[in-house]
C-alpha cells in the first residue's frame, strides 16, 4: 500500500515538473521553423550558404544539420545577441532572411551603377559610394595590378586590373569596380 501511495504521488508530481530536456524542447522549436534535420533539408543548406557567406565555418553545404553548422548557429545567435542553443528557432530564422534579404537588396544597386563622364573628371556612383576612376586606377596600382596611365579612363587596361583584382579577391568577375569591389579596393587608395 505504501509503494502505492508513493507511486500515486510521483504521478501526481511528475506533469508539474517540466522533466523534457532543453534540446528536446529546442529540436521541436527547430522541426516546426524549417522542418526535419535528419536528413537532406533545403533550407539548412540555405543556411549554410549564408553563414559561410559570413564568414563562419559550417563545413559541407549539403543540407544536412552536422556538428559545424550547429556550431555556426550558435556563433551566429551569440553574434546577434540571440540564446546561443545552436538550433533554429523562429527568431534565428527570421534574422537569417533579414540578412539575406539585405544582401539581395545590395546585389540590385550594384547592378545599377551609372557611370557619370563630364570635361573635368569621369565617376560611378551609387547611392552608397561615389569614386573616380583616377582614385580606382590609384587603389589598383597600390594593390598590385597594373591599370595603365592614371588618366581617370575606364579603358581597357583599367577593366583588365580590376577583373584581375576581383579574381584574386574571390570577387564576382566582371571588371566593373561597384560596392563590393571598392569596398575591398578602398584599402589600397592613398
Amino acid at each position: 500500500m505504501r509503494n502505492i501511495l508513493i507511486a500515486l504521488i510521483i504521478l501526481m508530481i511528475l506533469p508539474a515538473c517540466n522533466i523534457v530536456p532543453k534540446s528536446v524542447q529546442y529540436q521541436k522549436e527547430e522541426e516546426g521553423t524549417i522542418g526535419s534535420v535528419d536528413g537532406i533539408n533545403l533550407l539548412v543548406e540555405e543556411a549554410q550558404v549564408m553563414f559561410s557567406n559570413l564568414g563562419y565555418d559550417t563545413g559541407n553545404k549539403d543540407g544536412r544539420m552536422g556538428q559545424k553548422t550547429r556550431e555556426a548557429i550558435r556563433e551566429f545567435q551569440e553574434s546577434i545577441g540571440l540564446k546561443s542553443t545552436g538550433y533554429i528557432d523562429k527568431l534565428t530564422w527570421r534574422a537569417i532572411e533579414d540578412i539575406r534579404r539585405d544582401i539581395e537588396r545590395s546585389e540590385m544597386k550594384e547592378k545599377y551603377i551609372v557611370t557619370v563622364k563630364s570635361a573635368y573628371k569621369e565617376e560611378i556612383s551609387s547611392p552608397d559610394f561615389n569614386v573616380t576612376i583616377k582614385e580606382i586606377q590609384a587603389a589598383l596600382k597600390n594593390a598590385g595590378f597594373d591599370p595603365g596611365t592614371l588618366d581617370g579612363k575606364m579603358g581597357p587596361r583599367t577593366q583588365q586590373a580590376a577583373k584581375e583584382f576581383q579574381r584574386a579577391k574571390g570577387l564576382k568577375v566582371d571588371g566593373k569596380v561597384g560596392p563590393k569591389t571598392w569596398s575591398e579596393l578602398k584599402k589600397y587608395a592613398e
